[in-house]
């Protein structure tokens, strides 16, 4: 996956966030990066909390086309991201300036974001992939800082 991070033209995964939100069906609540016959797929889920339902979709990273589009209702597994959505909505706020600021000062290409709530906690997980390493960080939803409990390499 990094060997096609570095050498593709993809669009950023921001973009395709931004274009999905301006549809205004609810809130994404997970991002991932996949490969699939040698091209980067973008798979993004949204929750709409009103309709009770999750919408997963892929896009093709190269120029955004969407690929695939389903939508289910959502059950108990889902209620991390369901209360986390909640709190994001809360603070009148999209998902993809979320991941903005949560990865302003990092390095490395976003390839997963995640909306959670444990622990009484709304928090965004972020991994990032650079030549090095693998990171992931803990983004805290309620006061836009990252978690440094839950900062791992």
């Amino acid at each position: 996956m990094h060997t096609l991070l570095i050498n593709g033209e993809f669009l950023k995964p921001i973009v395709v966030m931004e274009q999905l939100e301006q549809q205004d069906k609810g809130t994404i609540c997970d991002f991932d990066v996949d490969v699939e016959e040698g091209l980067l797929v973008y798979k993004i889920s949204m929750v709409n909390v009103e309709a009770r339902e999750i919408s997963k979709y892929q896009y093709r990273a190269l120029d955004g086309v969407l690929l695939t589009e389903k939508s289910s209702a959502y059950n108990s597994d889902d209620i991390g991201s369901v209360n986390a959505a909640k709190m994001l909505q809360a603070k009148h706020m999209t998902f993809s300036a979320l991941v903005a600021l949560a990865i302003e000062d990092q390095q490395g290409y976003l390839t997963q974001a995640e909306l959670d709530h444990d622990l009484s906690i709304s928090y965004l997980e972020l991994k990032l992939l650079n030549q090095d390493s693998k990171n992931t960080i803990a983004f805290d939803i309620e006061t836009l800082r990252p978690l440094p409990l839950l900062k791992w390499d």
